[in-house]
């Protein structure tokens, strides 16, 4: 069955019309709602939501998941939001992965990232995962705390690493190559660094003349 969802969704995701596309995806059981999927968008996850919002092509959405994303939301190209299936095996029944994805109300995703979603990822409200080549883990050995979350209304730079259990607040601007290892609950803030650390409090990055 698993085989079989994967082997559909990537004929759906070849499909030349959105229309179709969509049509395709609601076949499968997802709730899909006045949004654009673009042309080899593969979806093969346990349960999806999508509430007018648009995919660029060629993402990937696959692994036992939970994927919801909200209204006004807008994902590149060529990112990639995997699940292993080994979270099911017997070994792990008592870790209790999260497995699942929230991109909440207006968040914008551009293109070439990495999300791995054993446990649970969300990105908060107008938020941006800007440049290329970030990476989000949500596993790890021995690692306990593996959810990761961003707030409201943050830039995270390109090529940024979060590591399981890591956030950040809101109102937050994560530097370019920065890895965020740890809770960082502060808003409106500049963080940056290996490990990443607050530099300035009271920051506004969405103003040229933030201190």
């Amino acid at each position: 069955m698993r085989k079989l969802k994967i082997v559909l969704a990537a004929f759906i995701s070849l499909l030349p019309l959105n229309g179709l596309r969509i049509l395709g995806y609601r076949l499968l059981g997802y709730q899909i709602q006045n949004a654009r999927i673009g042309f080899g968008t593969i979806i093969a996850v346990d349960k999806v939501q999508i509430d007018s919002a648009k995919i660029g092509p060629f993402n990937v959405f696959a692994g036992p998941m939970k994927v919801h994303i909200h209204q006004g939301v807008s994902i590149g190209n060529r990112n990639e939001f995997i699940c292993g299936y080994w979270i099911l095996r017997d070994e792990y029944k008592d870790y209790h992965y999260s497995h699942s994805l929230e991109i909440c109300d207006d968040a914008l995703i551009t293109s070439r990232h990495y999300f791995d979603l054993s446990g649970c990822l969300t990105l908060g409200e107008r938020s941006w995962i800007a440049g290329i080549d970030s990476q989000f883990w949500t596993h790890g050995a021995g690692v306990k705390e593996r959810d990761i979350k961003i707030g409201a209304d943050c830039y995270i730079g390109s090529a940024v690493r979060f590591s399981p259990g890591s956030s950040v607040g809101d109102h937050v601007i994560v530097a370019m190559g920065s890895v965020v290892s740890s809770p960082l609950p502060e808003s409106n803030a500049l963080i940056g660094g290996v490990p990443a650390k607050v530099l300035k409090s009271n920051y506004n990055w969405k103003e040229r003349d933030a201190r």
